[in-house]
């Protein structure tokens, strides 16, 4: 998929994909899966941003515990005589502020008359604040509220209007937003947060707005505070940090003076964590709640008050009351957190629409997902950025969704573009063109044409020896079945090697390695192709023994030449027909080395290029010198060499052999005719073909004893047949 095809392509195909992609993103954007992603990567983001400080904070919190409900004599809930004496003891710590984040919706256990000294501290100070919840119930009328409110005494001896605690959810369980508040029989009722901070600014009734409806782009008024909203009912909590960053005490510390008695006191020896006056020590002294806001709430597992909020570990759940505290935090320090409207969230999305679709039709499919990545890291960064440094919330999982469907949907359709055109392109040339040359077109993009470039590969022959006289013993149909299943297994693993075949002269292969897509061991696999040729071939004739074919069939044998070096490979042929071949000089050399290979009694001979640049790629491969010649048609002595066989099907025999022999050669070109004679006579006795090159040495050395050459005889032997 170059650019260069790209450009070809009508541009209302590509406007077509940007409209795709845009609605099908807008209509996903919506569905909770998607809103659960952008959760957490807000959540996400309150984790690179990190905690706040809280150093300075009003709110302290005292814990409903585990460790309270074990140190006070009674099970939970407590008589709420508990609660009086908490009440008291915070007021005489200097608590401006006292938020019970508990229901006290049943008479006390233990005595009523607990509950009355409840309402009468309440009463006498004034500055608490109790819970209430207001639950949507089903009937046969329809929706309608259910207050779940304290008992009456508590109410009627209450100066503070109820403060609401049950908060929303969000799709995947957590607690994101605050509520404002919520109408019951005509009345306006408040959270637990915003009336706790109204009884700790001694803010008056008055100066509170109402709950109507209202666009949120209008900050809410509160008292002195200007709540900036996200919908008419909500705010974001911008959360200052992990679980206990706010100053938390355990209830039991805070009611253990000297007129109250925990069980350990009971039991071991008396010590009032909240006041002892005899050493001026605990709480009371150490004045943590003086003109503080004290929210009690739960810790207790059995109450199950745990929510999933920013930074949270699942396994750990945020008790409510510090969701609470958070809430109160962000209004005492004006540091709301906004988000991007969703009319902007849309451009953005049909932006990204449109830059992705585009820029994938001017650059390949990699490219695009590169950039498509890019795109997406750099909007990441941005967002998170936005956040860090100014609590804005920028959406980023739909324009990531609309990134992602326009990459896939733009690659998708140059696929099937790109197939179509393969398609279409076979059609048109295979019929004529070889299969090589068809993909190449296919994959350049480009229309065939002539000419050729030079590229260093290796140059491959076979040829079935004999071949003539095939045609004397066999049928034209037996014959061409015969040819076709050979030519078919050989070519067979000319391709499994990265072979190209060029072209089949009757019973001959034609082939190289290394183009048109270059490699740099092409001589390694040409010499290994070779010997997988050599095994076919005895794989074939076994099977054709067992089918009864003559003998000559039952005995076929082939030839193969191989040369390495610099050809001009190309499209070759006229302006209406040709073909990707190869030319040149070394093109002639590899087949005079297949040709050759019958002078020398071998099946296999290739250059001295072949074989050196076979060895620097591997060396499980078998090779003996043959001879330096010079070949018909040439005037430059060349160094042949057979490869005699994969090492790993060599048998001792055959390496013992070739060690003789090529001793035997060293003798030769020295000149040492009785040793080389020797050597070769040795040699020969393990060579495990009838015809063989110490035969044919045997016979060379025996000449030139005879007749010696002169004395500047460099050993080349001039060929004078092809």
């Amino acid at each position: 998929m170059g650019a260069g095809k790209n450009k070809k392509k009508p541009i209302w195909i590509y406007v077509l994909l940007v409209l795709a992609t845009f609605l099908f993103s807008v209509m996903v954007a919506s569905t909770q899966q998607l809103r659960r992603i952008e959760y957490s990567i807000r959540d996400h983001f309150f984790e690179v941003r990190g905690p706040l400080s809280v150093e300075n904070s009003p709110i302290v919190l005292v814990a409903v515990s585990e460790e309270a409900d074990a140190e006070i004599p009674q099970k939970w809930p407590w008589p709420t005589s508990v609660h009086a004496k908490l009440v008291e003891n915070l007021n005489r710590a200097g608590a401006k502020a006292i938020l019970f984040d508990v229901l006290f919706t049943q008479q006390d256990v233990y005595n009523p008359q607990n509950d009355s000294l409840f309402a009468a501290a309440i009463a006498k100070y004034g500055n608490v604040v109790l819970a209430a919840d207001i639950e949507k119930t089903e009937s046969s009328k329809g929706d309608e509220q259910e207050p779940v409110f304290p008992i009456s005494i508590l109410r009627d001896n209450n100066p503070n209007p109820l403060g609401l605690v049950k908060m929303k959810t969000q799709d995947d369980g957590a607690i994101r937003m605050y509520n404002i508040g919520a109408k019951h029989a005509g009345d306006d009722y408040y959270m637990l947060g915003l009336e706790g901070l109204r009884v700790y600014r001694d803010i008056p009734m008055e100066e509170v707005g109402a709950l109507v409806e209202s666009s949120p782009e209008i900050p809410f008024k509160f008292g002195e505070f200007e709540i900036e909203r996200v919908s008419v009912n909500d705010f974001i909590i911008n959360y200052y940090g992990p679980e206990g960053i706010f100053p938390t005490y355990s209830y039991e510390t805070v009611i253990d003076d000297p007129e109250y008695t925990t069980v350990m006191e009971e039991i071991a020896f008396e010590m009032n964590s909240f006041d002892d006056p005899e050493f001026k020590t605990g709480l009371l002294y150490e004045e943590v709640f003086k003109d503080k806001i004290v929210i009690i709430g739960s810790t207790i597992t059995v109450l199950q008050d745990f929510h999933s909020t920013p930074f949270t570990n699942p396994n750990f759940p945020r008790p409510g009351f510090e969701i609470h505290a958070h809430a109160m935090q962000t209004m005492l320090d004006a540091n709301y957190i906004t988000r991007q409207k969703n009319g902007l969230t849309i451009f953005i999305m049909l932006v990204m629409a449109i830059m992705v679709v585009f820029l994938n039709r001017q650059a390949n499919a990699v490219w695009g997902f590169v950039l498509a990545g890019g795109i997406m890291l750099v909007y990441y960064i941005l967002a998170r950025e936005f956040f860090v440094l100014s609590n804005h919330f920028v959406h980023v999982s739909s324009v990531f969704l609309t990134v992602i469907v326009g990459q896939v949907s733009t690659v998708g359709y140059e696929y099937i573009h790109e197939q179509r055109e393969k398609r279409r392109i076979k059609g048109m040339f295979a019929s004529y063109v070889s299969p090589t040359l068809v993909d190449q077109m296919i994959e350049s993009g480009e229309e065939p044409k002539l000419g050729g470039e030079d590229t260093y590969m290796t140059a491959f022959f076979s040829d079935i020896a004999s071949f003539s006289s095939f045609s004397e013993k066999l049928e034209p149909k037996q014959l061409v079945t015969l040819i076709n299943e050979y030519l078919t297994a050989m070519t067979d693993i000319i391709n499994d090697q990265g072979g190209t075949l060029d072209k089949f002269i009757g019973d001959a292969i034609v082939a190289f390695f290394g183009a048109p897509v270059h490699y740099e061991d092409h001589a390694y696999r040409a010499c290994v192709t070779a010997m997988l040729m050599d095994k076919k071939l005895v794989e074939l004739r076994a099977k054709w023994k067992q089918e009864h074919w003559p003998d000559i069939v039952c005995n076929m044998e082939h030839r193969m030449g191989m040369n390495t070096g610099e050809m001009v490979t190309g499209n070759m042929g006229s302006e209406r027909r040709f073909n990707y071949t190869m030319m040149g000089d070394n093109v002639n050399l590899a087949a005079r080395c297949e040709s050759g290979a019958k002078s020398f009694n071998v099946f296999t001979m290739i250059t001295e290029a072949t074989r050196t640049e076979a060895e620097k790629f591997g060396d499980d491969l078998l090779f003996r010198h043959l001879d330096t010649i010079v070949v018909k048609g040439r005037t430059k002595p060349v160094r042949m060499h057979e490869i005699v066989a994969l090492k790993t099907d060599a048998s001792s025999n055959m390496i013992e052999c070739v060690n003789l022999y090529e001793q035997g050669m060293q003798a030769y070109y020295n000149q040492d005719w009785d040793k080389a004679l020797e050597l070769f006579s040795q040699s020969l006795v393990l060579e495990i073909h009838a015809s063989n090159p110490s035969q044919l040495f045997i016979a060379r050395c025996t000449e030139m004893k005879e007749a010696p050459p002169s004395a500047d005889w460099n050993g080349v032997y001039v060929m004078t047949n092809k």
